[in-house]
């Protein structure tokens, strides 16, 4: 089972990821906090082996706030989670070192699915 710390301070898209995963039938275990300090103290408790992050967080924002989270997992995956498409943020996001850039909505799952578990398989 792979261990998923998601960071999204929405609880609508909270509850819509974890509906879209059980639909995709993704065996996660996924924990979810609301701000980067939180998902900071959670991380290091060493449960995690992937950080989901929206880039628009109350303590924290875009690029700075992915750099940060890079940092903090030390090569694990990070995906950005985002409300919109956006082209060059998508690709800024994963020339930085995100595993991926993944709109949220119906496709999400099956997206996150794909990339969590082939960047889990390489980062081992």
């Amino acid at each position: 089972m792979t261990r998923v710390l998601l960071v999204e301070d929405h609880p609508a898209d909270v509850l819509l990821l974890r509906e879209l995963l059980e639909i995709a039938e993704l065996s996660w275990s996924l924990k979810d906090v609301p701000t980067f300090a939180q998902a900071v103290q959670c991380w290091q408790t060493g449960q995690f082996e992937v950080l989901l992050l929206d880039l628009d967080l109350p303590d924290g924002l875009g690029l700075e706030l992915l750099a940060r989270a890079l940092e903090l997992t030390s090569g694990a995956p990070v995906v950005v989670l985002s409300g919109l498409e956006n082209r060059e943020m998508a690709a800024q996001s994963v020339q930085l070192g995100a595993r991926g850039y993944v709109v949220k909505g119906l496709e999400a799952a099956e997206h996150l699915g794909q990339i969590v578990e082939s960047s889990t398989a390489a980062h081992t």
